[in-house]
């Protein structure tokens, strides 16, 4: 198969969440593609070239030949309907109405949970820094990730959709 050229540009130290979410997406798919680090540390998001790339100047940003788009889950709805099924991997649900959810999920989780994020940064995971113990905001927003988790994720089932 003749595929486009395609570029994602990602953080530097690979922290971005999502950007790990759009370099998931691209290897779910199967579609080749290189991978260009912006360092965040130095400001390079804001460099002459990346500004001119780069609608946000925030990564991750995708480019497909000569269209460029960034904002994670903008870019997975492209991937979707650019590389469709069956020739290439589903990210999202077949079923409409799990199609649905999915997308409200993914919305969700990314503009949510504030005090996860800033007192759990990926770097907990990626960097091994330590952290205090978490604040009463960030262990009810917890709680409320935990408890959405299990309502959506029926028992003996391996992931939300059955998919």
């Amino acid at each position: 198969m003749n595929y486009p050229s395609i570029t994602l540009w990602s953080d530097s130290s690979f922290f971005s969440p999502y950007a790990m979410s759009v370099y998931v997406a691209l290897t779910e798919k199967g579609v080749p593609f290189t991978l260009k680090r912006v360092d965040l540390s130095q400001n390079q998001q804001f460099a002459s070239d990346y500004r001119t790339l780069s609608l946000t100047c925030r990564v991750p940003t995708l480019q497909v030949d000569e269209f460029v788009l960034s904002e994670s889950s903008a870019i997975a709805e492209y991937l979707e309907e650019r590389f469709p099924a069956p020739e290439f991997e589903r990210l999202y649900p077949r079923d409409r109405e799990k199609r649905a959810r999915a997308r409200e999920v993914q919305a969700w989780l990314r503009s949510d949970f504030m005090p996860i994020r800033q007192e759990r940064p990926t770097e907990v995971l990626f960097a091994g820094e330590l952290f205090p113990p978490l604040t009463p905001a960030a262990t009810q927003a917890v709680e409320k990730l935990i408890a959405a988790s299990l309502r959506l994720l029926p028992d003996n089932q391996q992931n939300l959709f059955g998919e």
